[in-house]
Order: C-alpha cells, then sequence, then structure tokens
C-alpha cells in the first residue's frame, strides 16, 4: 500500500521514505541553458509520457519520472542533460559513464547527453527497462 507524504502529498512505496518535499517550477530547471537542453528534455520526456501511469515531478535538484516508484531522474545542465535510471543489472555500455548499486536488486545507471541526437534507440530501450524494473 502506497504511502503519502503528509507535507508534499507525493506517494511513495515506503512508509516514511526518505525524500524532498520541495516541489518547483519545471521551467526553473531550464534557467540560462542552452536551447539544446530543452530539446533533449522534450524528446526524452515525449518517450516516457507514453508509459502508462506515468507522472512528471519537478523537484528542487531534479525532474522525476515517476509511475509504481520514481523510474527516471533528469538534471538539467548547462550545455547537456544528466539522466539517472535503475535497471536490474549492470550495463557498462557508452554512453553509461557511472554504476552505483542502489538497492539489492537494482543499478542506478548515470547518462549526460549533449544533443537530441544522442537521444538514440539504445537509450529509448533503458529508459522503457527502467520503467519496467520499478514499475
Amino acid at each position: 500500500m502506497p504511502w503519502t507524504c503528509p507535507t508534499c502529498s507525493r506517494q511513495f512505496r515506503n512508509t516514511n521514505q526518505d525524500h524532498s518535499c520541495l516541489i518547483s517550477d519545471l521551467g526553473s530547471h531550464f534557467i540560462n541553458k542552452q536551447p539544446q537542453v530543452i530539446e533533449i528534455f522534450e524528446k526524452i520526456k515525449q518517450e516516457v509520457m507514453r508509459y502508462e501511469g506515468v507522472k512528471l515531478i519537478s523537484v528542487k535538484n531534479a525532474i522525476l519520472f515517476q509511475a509504481k516508484s520514481n523510474f527516471l531522474a533528469v538534471k538539467p545542465k548547462k550545455t547537456s542533460l544528466d539522466i539517472e535510471f535503475l535497471l536490474p543489472e549492470k550495463t557498462e555500455e557508452f554512453p553509461v559513464h557511472k554504476i552505483v548499486q542502489a538497492t539489492k536488486t537494482k543499478f542506478a545507471h548515470f547518462v549526460r547527453i549533449g544533443s537530441p541526437d544522442d537521444v538514440d534507440q539504445q537509450i529509448i530501450k533503458w529508459l522503457r527497462m527502467a520503467f519496467e524494473c520499478c514499475n
């Protein structure tokens, strides 16, 4: 049964799950960012919002995509977009630049995207796998 934070009204799988209650305006993430950063974000957003039950949540340090749980974090930088997603196994293919064991059964993967063209079929496949892994 999901737990709802009494302060921010966000739902989580675990009671009293650690999180930030500070919800921010989506546009604030793109202030002083290069135009391609917005294009990259829109391309990713268009893809993952097709998945069933996905919500977008803008918090202080990231833009989160959530269904039953968060499966993708997006962090706009000045000229690129960092994404973080969970998979059930390590995938050390380029452009993954870092992997961290997040839970007993899931690994966080970190990718920096510099161009809308870099959102290719491999990235889209990983995003779908992350959605399925976390939901």
